[in-house]
C-alpha cells in the first residue's frame, strides 16, 4: 500500500490494484477531500454521521470558495441514478436528522434518503463516507462548522463559531483509502443502515452475513456495535477494543496516543502492562485537559493519578495550544481542541477512526464512572464506532504508518522529522525539550514576536481546571496574555454545550 501521491488518478481505475491511503490532517483538508470524492461520484454516496448541519461550511482559500457540504451533495443528485443514502444519529442526545430533512423539503431536493438510529442513550458516532463502493473517508469530525480548522490554528477565527467547544482551534485526523478494506467499511455501513436504522415504513428488516476484514489484511475495518441490535451478534462487537489492547501490547519501542479522552479501565491497564513488558518503551500521549464532556476531565485525571502514570520516567503527558500577536506586548493564546483519534506504536501498527479511548466508544459506559450506581446504569451501554486497523506486516503497507507520525509531530514540535533519527535522549525527551522550550518562549520579552504568525504548539499537561490555571501550573506568566477560551464554573461542572443540544 503506498501513501496517495495523486489520489484522484489513483483512484479512477475500475479495480485500484493495490491498497492506496491518504492521511487527512485537520478538517480543511478533510473537507476537500470530501468534495472531491462527492464530486468524482458516479454511483451512490453513503454518508454515516453522528451530526451534519445543512449550513456546514467548507472554507476555501477565500470566501468565494466557500461551499457546503449539504449544496455539494444536492448538487450530486443531479446525475441520473445517483444513490445518496445519509445516516444519522437521530435520539435526545442528538438529533440533527430532523432538520435535515426539513432542508431537503425546503430546498424540495428529492434523490436523498435520510435514516435515524434512535437507540438512546447510545450514540451513531462511526464517520464515514463511502463513493461508489471503492473509496471510503473514515472521518474524524461531525459536519459542524465548530469543527472546521487548517493547520495554522488561529487562536480567533470566525470561521469557528463559539457554539461549539467555544471557539477553540481544532485539531483532528481523517483518512481516505481504497482497496479491499473499502469492501469491509460498505458491509458495516449496510448493516447499520439495513439493520439498525429507523427505517421508512414497509421496509423490513434486513439478517445480513457479515463480510469481515481478515486477521492478516494490512488494513481492517473493526467496530464497536451495542448488544442487541445485529440478529447474528445479540452480544454486539468491541473490536476496537481488542484491536488497541493488542496493539498496546505489542510496543517495544514507542508509543504515541492522540486522542480526545484518555478514561477507558481497560487502556490504562494496557499501557502499565506494556511499560512493565518492554523496559525500552516510552509512551507519548497528546490530550485535552478541558474535554468537551465534564466528567471526562475528571475521569481522565483520576485514571492518570491513580495509577501513577504522569510520573513515570518512560511517560509524557502533552496538551496542544496556540497563540498570534495580538500587539506589541500582548499575545493571544487559545487551547486547540484535540479531537483527533489515533494511536501508533513503533511506526508498524496504528489505529485510525471515530473511537474514543473510554468506555462507550469500546465496550461500557459504566465502566467509566466512579461510582456503584453509574456503573450499575451504564453497563454494557457502547456507542456505534467504526476504525481502521493498519499493521505493516509483510512489508504490505511499507512507510505509511512512520509518515502519519512525522506528519503529526511535524505538526506539533515545530519541525521537519521526515529525516529525523531517534535521538540519542529518546523521542520521550524531545518532547519535554520542546514543550519546556515554549514555556520558556512564551515567558520571555521575545514571546510577540516569535508568534508574528499563528501557530500550534505543545506544552506540559496540566490536571488545573482552567486554562489560565493550566498555563500557571506548568510555569507560564499570564499577564500579558490575552486568553481566548475561560470556561465558567458551570461550563467546567455541567456540560452546557451538550445539555443545549439535546434541546436545540
Amino acid at each position: 500500500m503506498e501513501a496517495l501521491a495523486d489520489p484522484i488518478g489513483t483512484l479512477e481505475s475500475e479495480s485500484p490494484p493495490r491498497d492506496a491511503v491518504e492521511w487527512l490532517i485537520d478538517n480543511a483538508n478533510a473537507y476537500r477531500a470530501v468534495l472531491r470524492s462527492i464530486a468524482g461520484a458516479k454511483r451512490s454516496v453513503w454518508i454515516s454521521q453522528l451530526a451534519f448541519d445543512a449550513d456546514c461550511v467548507a472554507h476555501g482559500d477565500s470566501a468565494t470558495d466557500d461551499v457546503t457540504l449539504f449544496d455539494a451533495i444536492v448538487d450530486a443528485t443531479r446525475r441520473e441514478g445517483l444513490d445518496v443514502r445519509i445516516l444519522l444519529n437521530e435520539s435526545l442526545l442528538l438529533d440533527t436528522a430532523t432538520a435535515l430533512r426539513a432542508a431537503l423539503v425546503r430546498e424540495r431536493v428529492s434523490g436523498i434518503e435520510v435514516r435515524g438510529v434512535s437507540r438512546f442513550p447510545q450514540l451513531l458516532h462511526a464517520k464515514l463516507l463511502i463513493v461508489d463502493e471503492r473509496e471510503a473517508l473514515v472521518l474524524g469530525s461531525p459536519f459542524v462548522n465548530g469543527y472546521w480548522d487548517d493547520s495554522s490554528h488561529h487562536p480567533i477565527d470566525e470561521r469557528r463559531p463559539t457554539r461549539e467547544l467555544g471557539g477553540r482551534p481544532l485539531h483532528d485526523l481523517s483518512v481516505r483509502v481504497s482497496g479491499p478494506v473499502v469492501r469491509a467499511l460498505t458491509e458495516v455501513f449496510t448493516e447499520l443502515w439495513d439493520d439498525v436504522a429507523e427505517r421508512p415504513a414497509g421496509i423490513p428488516s434486513g439478517v445480513r452475513i457479515r463480510v469481515a476484514s481478515e486477521p492478516t489484511d494490512a488494513i481492517r475495518a473493526i467496530s464497536t456495535i451495542p448488544r442487541h441490535v445485529l440478529a447474528l451478534e445479540p452480544d454486539g462487537r468491541t473490536e476496537i477494543l481488542s484491536a488497541m489492547e493488542n496493539g498496546i501490547a505489542g510496543a517495544s519501542s514507542l508509543l504515541y496516543i492522540e486522542h480526545q479522552y484518555l478514561s477507558s479501565r481497560s487502556i490504562v491497564r494496557a499501557l502499565i502492562a506494556a511499560l512493565e513488558r518492554s523496559p525500552e518503551l516510552e509512551v507519548i500521549v497528546l490530550l485535552n485537559q478541558n474535554p468537551d464532556v465534564t466528567a471526562y476531565r475528571g475521569w481522565q485525571n483520576a485514571r492518570l493519578a491513580e495509577t501513577k502514570l504522569r510520573s513515570h520516567p518512560r511517560v509524557g503527558f502533552f496538551a496542544l495550544w496556540s497563540a498570534e500577536r495580538l500587539s506589541d506586548d500582548t499575545l493571544t493564546l487559545n487551547q486547540v481542541f484535540v479531537h483527533s483519534k489515533v494511536i501508533i506504536a513503533d511506526d508498524v501498527w496504528a489505529t485510525v477512526g471515530s473511537a474514543n479511548v473510554d468506555g462507550v466508544s469500546l465496550h461500557s459506559y459504566g465502566d467509566d464512572f466512579e461510582s456503584w450506581l453509574g456503573e450499575r446504569v451504564f453497563r454494557d451501554v457502547r456507542n456505534f464506532d467504526v476504525n481502521l486497523e493498519l499493521s505493516e506486516n509483510d512489508e504490505a503497507i511499507p512507510g505509511v504508518i512512520g509518515a502519519l507520525r512525522r506528519l503529526l509531530w511535524s505538526e506539533h514540535l515545530g519541525e521537519n522529522l521526515e529525516s529525523m533519527p531517534r535521538p540519542d535522549g529518546g523521542w520521550l525527551q524531545l518532547w519535554r525539550e520542546v514543550a519546556s522550550a515554549n514555556v520558556a518562549l512564551l515567558n520571555s520579552d521575545a514571546a510577540c514576536e516569535n508568534f508574528s504568525e499563528p501557530r500550534s504548539f505543545v506544552l506540559p499537561y496540566s490536571s488545573a481546571s482552567t486554562p489560565r490555571a493550566q498555563l500557571r501550573d506548568v510555569g507560564i506568566d499570564d499577564g500579558n496574555v490575552d486568553l481566548r477560551f475561560e470556561p465558567s464554573w458551570l461550563e467546567i461542572h455541567c456540560s452546557p454545550n451538550w445539555i443545549r443540544n439535546m434541546f436545540a
